[in-house]
């Protein structure tokens, strides 16, 4: 069962900060370095401060980034600069956005969910419901914010859900609020603009309530901040409210919902022999060369459409590749202990049989990768300057960049459902939910 419930957020004080885009902030694990420093150059109350505070010089256990961060939230409530909502609420997240020339729009809506294990099987009786998971993660990051929720006992970035509303019964509801003006609005950097609306009617809230119980979720983007949830529930069985954990819903059938790819970028290795590669891959790929990237990314697309599984491939020898799996069949042996669902998978198909198979990069070797540099593999989104810098990047020192088409939403869903996990970064659901619109203080 899926509890989903409203609550009294705490939001900034208008009357005191006078331009919300000055002090909300991307989710913690895409800003870094300079990123971190232009958020906190906007305002001294930019959210970032508090998520992504900075380890000093002298740090010790009691005195460090996440004690900081606990200092300067009890500073912004004490001042004002921060205040909780009077009435229990829903808040309506929506996002106008472009892809590809397209203009889109998503919404959905921000809410407590009562935190439960992920589910593992089906229910004996009634409908399917629970939270269900999608990608492998690195517990590295449950640790970062572990330990930031723990000194300020407090969620700041969304858990990003999707869940089926097939006849748009929430969404009937969420609509309705949207007639009125928006409590936030906000562009961003990227040219993405983020609205809030508050349902605070009882009648509407305990609607919300109703029809998503016998639903399930989904975590789209988060798991991270789920499985901190989880372990924060059970340090404070004191505290209620560590029952629960901020998240943003939105129906999978949504049409801004938008999944985009992310693409592998492969470095480190030794011995790594481009002619040896080919050879290698056309055992189990058809291999065809294109002149350019746009022909590239074109023959992907065509692939992509015809149902095939299909990769594109730079290594620097001037050309670009596209790799077809011959056979299917091939994953059936490699992945017998798997659901079809998930031995159909591209990113199944790159991981395990380039990747692991062909390269030799392991579980171990790919725990190592990153978002932004070391390892044997950096994971790249697939917008903006992406490809160019992956491009650049094997002219230099990186040997290979695999092109990926986008992970389908009915392919999460189905992969979930049967209680597995896809690689990490299998998906990129774009655009991200964004930080400090709303904050959940644990009391």
């Amino acid at each position: 069962m899926v509890r989903a419930i409203p609550f009294k957020g705490y939001r900034y004080n208008q009357k005191k900060i006078s331009q919300m885009s000055k002090v909300v902030s991307p989710p913690y694990d895409i800003i870094k370095g300079e990123k971190v420093d232009k958020l906190q150059a906007k305002s001294e109350y930019n959210i970032s401060w508090v998520i992504k505070n900075k380890p000093q010089e002298g740090d010790t256990e009691g005195k460090n980034q996440y004690t900081r961060a606990a200092s300067l939230l009890n500073q912004w409530i004490s001042d004002g600069v921060l205040a909780q909502d009077d009435e229990e609420s829903f808040y309506v997240y929506g996002q106008n956005f472009t892809v590809d020339g397209e203009e889109l729009f998503r919404f959905g809506f921000i809410g407590l969910i009562e935190l439960e294990e992920f589910a593992t099987e089906a229910p004996k009786t009634g409908s399917f419901s629970g939270v269900l998971q999608h990608e492998e993660t690195l517990p590295k990051d449950i640790k970062d914010r572990f330990s930031l929720s723990s000194e300020t006992m407090a969620y700041f970035g969304q858990i990003f859900v999707i869940y089926p509303d097939h006849e748009g019964d929430v969404d009937e509801i969420l609509q309705d609020a949207m007639k009125e003006d928006a409590i936030i609005d906000v562009n961003d950097d990227d040219g993405v603009r983020h609205r809030i609306w508050k349902i605070s009617d009882e009648n509407n809230t305990k609607q919300i309530t109703a029809l998503m119980k016998d639903k399930y979720v989904i975590i789209a983007d988060g798991h991270h901040r789920y499985k901190t949830a989880l372990k924060m529930c059970k340090e404070h069985p004191e505290l209620d409210s560590a029952r629960y954990r901020m998240l943003t819903f939105v129906n999978i059938d949504n049409p801004g919902l938008v999944v985009l790819p992310t693409h592998r970028l492969v470095q480190n290795l030794t011995n790594f022999w481009e002619d040896d590669l080919k050879k290698k891959l056309m055992q189990y790929f058809e291999m065809e060369v294109l002149k350019t990237v746009d022909d590239m990314f074109s023959l992907m697309d065509k692939r992509f459409k015809d149902g095939k599984h299909s990769f594109g491939m730079f290594i620097d020898d001037g050309k670009y590749y596209v790799l077809t799996l011959k056979d299917i069949k091939i994953m059936d042996e490699m992945l017998q202990d798997k659901s079809e669902e998930l031995r159909k998978l591209d990113v199944s198909i790159l991981h395990t049989v380039i990747l692991d198979y062909i390269l030799g990069i392991n579980k171990k070797k790919l725990m190592e990768g990153t978002m932004s540099g070391g390892g044997y593999v950096v994971y790249l989104k697939g917008i903006g300057d992406a490809v160019d810098e992956a491009i650049t990047s094997v002219k230099g020192d990186a040997q290979a960049v695999f092109f990926m088409n986008p992970t389908k939403v009915e392919e999460v869903e189905a992969v979930s459902k049967n209680f597995e996990c896809m690689p990490q970064k299998s998906t990129f659901f774009y655009p991200k939910v964004w930080t400090g619109f709303t904050i959940y203080k644990l009391e």
